[in-house]
């Protein structure tokens, strides 16, 4: 990783209050003593988090991608602000077929485990860990849903994760493609844009694919809580 974007401390950070670093440094007491460096990446850059590194997205979006040689990299989740991104990494799990790739400009909060002043208990991390495989199952569950109810359920979740990590402005979503958000919902690019295309029709959300804008939450929830 590339340390070019100097030092930030956690409880100067706007985001601090819906942070998953954050929110595990206040845990163990350690918030207010922590420096983590932040690190900036353009679009389109691939990495990987090593081993001991505790990050999160201070801002932007990443794609998380599963390397199936000879195959592409598959998508298979995204990371966007306020969210632990690697969190196996921080406790020396962290496969290496697994890599992240931007979605825009971003920017990562990142602490090394065992440094001076901020190791965190393994306890901690491994429950935060633990918390961060149940959305897995429930996204398994999910694919056996019809089209409309996967890309409500994409929809739901990026809002989600919008108003806990913050953004631009409220309801307005960090640009993902037709083709990422199709193969993490096992849909062709067509059954997206026509669910995406059925939704605006019903005024639920406005803008193109890399730029939606939920205007009526509620209706998509419903729509996702249908299928369970």
């Amino acid at each position: 990783m590339n340390d070019h974007g100097g030092k930030q401390r956690c409880w100067l950070c706007a985001l601090r209050q819906r942070c998953s670093l954050a929110g595990l440094l206040r845990e163990a007491g350690l918030e207010a003593g922590v420096e983590t460096d932040l690190v900036e990446y353009p679009a389109g850059t691939v990495f990987q988090v090593p081993a001991g590194k505790v990050c999160a997205l201070r801002s932007g979006a990443v794609k998380v991608l599963w390397d199936e040689a000879p195959k592409r990299p598959r998508v298979i989740d995204f990371r966007f602000a306020g969210e632990f991104v690697g969190l196996d990494s921080s406790l020396g799990v962290e496969d290496d077929k697994r890599s992240y790739e931007t979605l825009q400009w971003t920017r990562l909060c990142t602490l090394r485990q065992a440094s001076a002043g901020a190791e965190l208990p393994p306890a901690l991390l491994a429950a935060r860990l633990a918390g961060s495989i149940m959305p897995v199952y429930a996204h398994n569950r999910m694919m056996q849903a019809g089209a409309r109810q996967r890309v409500a359920c994409y929809l739901v979740r990026a809002l989600d994760a919008l108003e806990q990590g913050g953004g631009l402005r409220p309801g307005l979503l960090p640009p993902v493609s037709r083709a990422d958000i199709a193969e993490y919902l096992g849909l062709r690019a067509e059954s997206v844009s026509r669910a995406l295309g059925q939704f605006r029709q019903a005024g639920w959300i406005s803008g193109k694919v890399d730029s939606i804008e939920i205007l009526r939450a509620e209706p998509l929830r419903a729509l996702v809580a249908s299928a369970r």
